[in-house]
């Protein structure tokens, strides 16, 4: 149905297997794009009429397989209609695809029932989002869910990813690295291997379920970071790490106490001039208005800093020596691993938190991204955490129970 389109193997047995639930646990580059587009057109395209819901932690990633799905479906000679605000949704007769982020634990996503939904990067998509969110959607209709992910540790992907090695029936999994992808030059994948730690090109690429070694903020007290949900009080702060080079510009805004706070926003930049990194970075404080401002004035941060100042008299900078490094990313770690720090589902963040590493050396301990993976959003988030003051003034919730400040 879909012209000029032919699946490769682990394509086709994705798109073969009947099950219920449907685990696929592949690499970067492998196509996975593709194939869920593939599976949404085809059940859009259906004689009866469907509702498809595509999930992935943000909304730019939702937008990437809504996209393709509407090419594959233009290439099969229709013509939806479509909708691209508030949110992505596509509108084939009777039936409708729904584009959307796994925010805020899914909150809005509720009330509404589905024949498919596919959740893309599950892995980065919190279990409970899976679980109290998007599977009861599928009980009235007997409908499908797809979970399309590269692994990220051994996390409750993994479990979905063992249950299908084990029963096959109810639960159908795949692992297929990224060079069963034929199409995918093995330059490339040469190429990156020699950016890589052998274990981060596994993971990345191999699509191996690996806990990496040296791991600083380990998988779990992630995993847990996106589950809480704490109120929305306490001081507003920022972190800022300016780019050097090829890194990124990134930005964190806080909110709370060093007892407990959550994240309102992660962004970062690349490819920008110096003003237009100070412009990209003002908009988004004036829209938080944060009391606290934390910047690495570090090298090119110094002239940064003191433009940002004009702006912002109350930004301070800090010179990031090895010594301040290890004092705000062991604060940070401390803060996530105490259930202290509400995160957002946002998957470079989590990516970066995942693959960032301590690695033993003469002088003492390296700590940051492993090889090929940038660490900025990391620091921008280390910073903000560092300047948040020691307590709230009231009680703050955890995970549903109050503590006394």
């Amino acid at each position: 149905m879909i012209s000029g389109w032919r699946p490769h193997p682990g394509q086709q047995a994705f798109l073969s297997s009947r099950a219920p639930v449907r685990v696929l646990a592949c690499g970067r580059r492998w196509g996975k794009t593709e194939v869920i587009a593939a599976e949404i057109a085809r059940t859009l395209l259906s004689d009866a009429p469907r509702a498809v819901l595509l999930v992935a932690p943000s909304q730019e990633q939702a937008l990437l397989g809504f996209e393709r799905t509407l090419e594959f479906l233009q290439r099969a000679g229709v013509r939806p209609i479509v909708r691209r605000t508030p949110a992505p949704t596509l509108t084939l007769g009777g039936s409708r695809l729904w584009a959307r982020a796994a925010a805020r634990g899914g909150m809005f996503l509720r009330g509404r029932k589905a024949h498919l939904i596919v959740v893309d990067e599950a892995a980065y998509v919190p279990e409970s989002v899976v679980a109290e969110v998007l599977a009861p959607m599928l009980a009235d209709t007997g409908g499908r869910l797809a979970l399309i992910s590269t692994p990220r540790g051994k996390n409750y992907f993994y479990r979905y990813y063992l249950q299908g090695q084990e029963d096959g029936v109810r639960v159908w999994s795949l692992r297929s690295p990224s060079w069963h992808n034929p199409l995918l030059s093995p330059t490339v994948l040469q190429m990156q291997a020699s950016m890589m730690t052998a274990r981060q090109y596994q993971i990345e690429y191999g699509a191996q379920f690996l806990d990496a070694e040296g791991q600083v903020f380990r998988t779990e007290w992630v995993d847990r970071a996106l589950l809480l949900r704490l109120p929305d009080e306490g001081l507003t702060v920022a972190g800022v790490d300016w780019a050097r080079y090829r890194d990124y510009t990134a930005l964190a805004i806080l909110q709370g106490a060093r007892d407990g706070a959550k994240l309102l926003e992660v962004r970062r930049w690349q490819g920008l001039s110096w003003a237009e990194q100070l412009n990209a970075v003002a908009q988004r404080l004036q829209a938080h208005a944060p009391a606290r401002i934390l910047c690495d004035r570090t090298g090119v941060g110094d002239p940064l800093l003191e433009t940002l100042q004009q702006q912002f008299p109350h930004a301070e900078g800090v010179a990031f020596t090895q010594a301040f490094k290890q004092s705000v990313i062991e604060h940070l770690a401390l803060m996530l691993e105490q259930g202290r720090l509400q995160l957002l589902s946002e998957p470079e963040l989590l990516r970066e938190l995942y693959h960032f590493e301590a690695t033993p050396t003469p002088r003492g301990v390296r700590l940051e991204g492993a090889a090929g993976v940038h660490d900025d959003l990391v620091i921008a988030l280390a910073l903000a955490a560092w300047t948040l003051p020691d307590a709230h003034t009231g009680a703050i919730r955890t995970s549903g129970a109050a503590r006394k400040p």
